[in-house]
């Protein structure tokens, strides 16, 4: 299993280092000869408008909670809470009929990690309300009562300025150059697709692949005592897992595991109250900005700058009269209330028409794009799943604010301007 994950780590970085180094040069080449960075719509407009396996698992969410809607089931998932919706099916014919729907889901679907990069986080076989808060979430949105996915209308449209947008790229480029310049393109227009759908076959899929197989184990050593419970295997290292694989009953490892599993609760409680943790920055820069701009940037890591990092605010907020300044995942502009969310389990809070305040996401939060009217992350850079999401639905997004959850608050009335990555906040 050690080996499957890093094999699965290998896959995984060898696709993002390739289409995402694609996507810096054709950058470099933009920034060169027509002064125009991946902020700039021409650049984001050539890139966008591509399906992937993470939205058609979406979609499929959004058909299922359109058949809710034509069975007449919209009470019993407004209703009910999420964990509680299985057994009020069970009350109804109809209710019958579409959990057989919702069970045929799940037997090509529910391999799926709740949590991307954490193991210990059940799967959607083992905790169907995570699926079905989707569910419920396309219904009370009034999403599923569309006549189409939302994303497929973005994408017609996103189609067609893509095509144009290439098209009037090409057309400064000098003939010799036209082919080897299309084919760049071509290969950074996967970056996007490759972030999304690569979450789906590697932190997803094969997540749940190794929880499936530690948890056995887990069994194993919690029949012989040597744990507490099955998922206390996730509080083991591989070495400690090895050792006490061959005779469980004399490996008394609960000693260590009740200290780490107190002190992951302890974390994971600490997240729920007060957000994300940051551990101090160890450089000897003066700051941040220099640390990476000297440090970070030189290096050409694609994954570091467009993802994990991102770029740096060329402005400051005085600069543009801002109160808070990011960097450009989606142009557009857009006025509303905020609604800070910290963790995606609370995005039943988001109502239609706000403005989402989050650390950043991942493809759980997808469902909040098609409710909010901007979103505002505080990490991330023009190829994380924030930046991404928020150009295929089309709605003003700004990243790498650093301190948006920390200074807006909800119910404040901001403006959002995505272009300048500019945020102000209209009622301090």
């Amino acid at each position: 299993m050690e080996r499957a994950c890093l094999r699965q780590y290998e896959i995984h970085f060898l696709g993002m280092q390739s289409s995402f180094s694609a996507w810096i040069l054709l950058e470099k080449e933009c920034k060169d000869r027509f002064g125009m960075d991946d902020k700039s719509a021409e650049f984001q407009d050539m890139l966008r408008g591509y399906d992937n396996e993470i939205y058609k698992v979406d979609r499929e969410l959004w058909e299922l909670a359109r058949e809710a809607v034509e069975m007449g089931l919209v009470d019993t998932f407004k209703a009910n809470a999420p964990t509680e919706i299985i057994p009020a099916l069970g009350q109804s014919s109809m209710g019958k009929l579409w959990k057989r729907e919702f069970d045929r889901f799940l037997e090509k679907r529910g391999f799926r990690a709740s949590n991307p990069f954490d193991m210990i986080a059940p799967t959607w076989l083992e905790a169907p309300e995570y699926p079905l808060k989707r569910v419920k979430d396309y219904i009370e949105s009034g999403e599923a009562e569309g006549e189409e996915y939302i994303l497929d209308t973005r994408r017609k449209e996103l189609s067609v300025k893509r095509e144009e947008a290439v098209a009037k790229m090409l057309e400064r480029v000098a003939p010799a150059e036209k082919a080897s310049f299309k084919a760049l393109i071509n290969l950074a227009q996967q970056a996007a697709a490759f972030n999304e759908e690569h979450d789906l076959y590697c932190e997803m899929t094969m997540q749940a692949v190794l929880r499936w197989g530690y948890l056995e184990i887990g069994k194993w050593l919690a029949d012989q005592g040597c744990i507490d419970r099955p998922d206390d295997i996730f509080m083991m290292n591989t070495n400690e897992i090895e050792s006490s694989i061959m005779v469980p009953s004399k490996a008394d490892m609960r000693w260590i595991t009740r200290k780490r599993r107190a002190e992951w609760e302890g974390w994971t409680q600490r997240l729920a109250t007060e957000g994300e943790f940051r551990p101090p920055l160890y450089t000897d820069r003066a700051d941040l900005m220099e640390a990476v701009g000297k440090d970070m940037l030189p290096s050409f890591d694609p994954i570091a700058i467009k993802i994990v990092v991102g770029d740096m605010p060329t402005v400051t907020a005085e600069e543009i009269g801002a109160d808070i300044v990011g960097i450009c995942g989606c142009p557009g502009i857009a006025e509303g209330i905020a609604r800070v969310v910290t963790d995606c389990k609370d995005l039943d809070q988001l109502k239609a028409g706000e403005i989402l305040i989050c650390p950043g996401t991942n493809p759980e939060w997808t469902i909040a794009y098609g409710v909010a009217a901007a979103v505002i992350g505080d990490r991330g850079g023009t190829l994380s799943h924030t930046a991404i999401i928020g150009r295929e639905y089309g709605i003003p997004t700004i990243v790498n604010t650093f301190v948006a959850c920390e200074m807006i608050k909800s119910g404040q009335r901001i403006r959002v301007d995505g272009a300048k990555g500019a945020v102000y906040i209209l009622d301090k």
